[in-house]
C-alpha cells in the first residue's frame, strides 16, 4: 500500500527594519527615552547571554549522557545500545535530531532485537567536529562507532527525515553489511527540485536555521521555546533532553552546518544504487501533506523490489516518532523488516 507523507514544518523568519533620519527633531523627553531604550539593548542582550550560559551549565549537570562515548578519528561520538539478537537495528535521526528522539522506538525495538542510536558529530552529547558535513564521512564514522561498540552487522538501517539520505549512503558504501531498511517520512534527494511548494518551505526553514545559533547564544531560542515542538510527545526524560539541546548553541550550529551541506548530501544519496531485493519499509505520515510529496514517497518505495509502503493516520513529520501511539506503529514496521530479513537468510 502506498500512501502520502508530509514535510517537516519549520518556523518562518521575521525581520525588523528601522529608519533613522538625521534631520528629524526630537523633544528632550523623546531623546531621553530613546537613549534609555538604546542603552537597554546591550543590557538585555547581556542578560540573555548570561541566562543561556547558566542554563547550559545546568543542562549538562541535569542531563548526563545516557550512553557511552566512542572515539572515531578524533571525534567523540555518543552511542546508546540495547537489546540482543543476531541482527542490529541502527537508528539515524534527521536534521537537528539526536538519540533522545528515539525515546519510544529504541526500548520497544530492544524487546526483539539489538538496537543502537547515536548522535552525529556536534549534535546532542557528541563532540564537535570541524570537518565539512558529508553523508559519506558520517557513515564511515557511524560504522566504526558501531564496531567499537560491539554492534556487528548485518544491519537493519532506520532513517527519519534527512536520516534517510544518510542510511542510503551507508547501504551503498557497505552493501554486504546491510540486510534491511526502514525509511520514516524520509527526505527524497530531489524533493526541492520536483516540488515548488517543498522548495519554498525548505528555503524558509533554512533561512531560520542560519539565524538559529545566534538566537540560541542570546538565549532567545530557549526563552521563546522556538523548537520545543520537535520534542513534543516524547517520554518526559527524553523530551527534556531534546528541548535542552534544541536550545543549545553547538547543537544548532551543527544543525545549521548540515542544512548548508544539503545539496552535497542530496547529491551523495542521488548517486547511490538501488537496494535490490533487501526488505524495505517506507512509513509516511498522513497529516499535513505538502503538494508533490506523495509521488516522492512512492519513488522511495521503488528502491527495493521487496518493499511495503504505508501511512500513519494522524501523524505528522515530527510526531511520527515522538508520539507514542505513532512510534509504536514505527516499531511494528521495524519488526516487519527484521522478520523478513530472518526469513530470507
Amino acid at each position: 500500500m502506498q500512501i502520502v507523507a508530509p514535510i517537516p514544518t519549520l518556523s518562518d523568519e521575521f525581520s525588523h527594519h528601522y529608519e533613522y533620519r538625521e534631520n528629524q527633531r526630537f523633544s528632550p523627553e523623546v531623546n531621553r527615552k530613546t537613549r534609555l531604550f538604546t542603552a537597554l539593548i546591550p543590557c538585555v542582550t547581556g542578560l540573555g547571554c548570561m541566562y543561556q550560559t547558566v542554563a547550559t551549565l545546568h543542562d549538562r549537570r541535569t542531563y548526563p549522557p545516557p550512553g557511552k562515548f566512542v572515539d572515531v578519528d578524533g571525534c567523540r561520538l555518543h552511542m546508546q545500545t540495547a537489546g540482543q539478537g543476531t541482527l542490529s537495528v541502527v537508528l539515524e535521526t534527521g536534521l537537528g535530531g539526536m538519540s533522545s528522539a528515539w525515546g519510544w522506538v529504541q526500548p520497544e525495538t530492544a524487546k526483539f532485537c539489538r538496537v543502537a542510536s547515536y548522535d552525529r558529530a556536534g549534535l546532542g552529547w557528541s563532540g564537535p567536529d570541524s570537518a565539512p558535513k558529508t553523508a559519506s564521512l558520517a557513515c564511515r564514522r557511524l560504522r566504526s562507532a558501531l564496531l567499537r561498540s560491539h554492534v556487528p552487522p548485518p544491519y537493519v538501517l532506520v532513517g527519519h527525515s534527512m536520516g534517510g539520505l544518510f542510511i542510503r549512503v551507508f547501504a551503498d558504501l557497505y552493501p554486504d553489511e546491510v540486510a534491511g531498511m526502514v525509511l520514516l517520512d524520509a527526505v527524497h534527494p530531489d524533493q526541492h527540485l520536483r516540488s515548488a511548494d517543498i522548495n519554498e518551505h525548505m528555503c524558509s526553514g533554512f533561512r531560520f536555521l542560519k539565524a538559529a545559533p545566534l538566537l540560541a547564544r542570546l538565549g532567545y531560542v530557549r526563552l521563546a521555546g522556538l523548537l520545543d515542538s520537535w520534542a513534543e510527545g516524547l517520554p518526559a526524560r527524553q523530551a527534556a533532553e531534546s528541548e535542552a539541546f534544541l536550545a543549545a548553541y553547538q547543537h544548532l550550529k551543527t544543525t545549521r552546518d548540515e542544512s548548508l551541506a544539503w545539496e552535497t548530501i542530496c547529491a551523495e544519496a542521488r548517486c547511490t544504487s538501488g537496494l535490490g531485493a533487501i526488505p524495505l519499509a517506507v512509513v509516511t505520515a498522513g497529516k499535513d501533506v505538502m503538494w508533490g510529496h506523495p509521488d516522492l514517497q512512492r519513488d522511495l518505495a521503488t528502491l527495493s523490489s521487496e518493499s511495503v509502503h504505508f501511512a500513519v493516520k494522524g501523524a505528522d513529520h515530527v510526531t511520527l516518532i515522538t508520539r507514542r501511539e505513532h512510534a509504536l506503529l514505527v516499531v511494528e514496521a521495524i519488526r516487519h523488516v527484521v522478520e523478513r530479513v530472518k526469513t530470507h537468510r
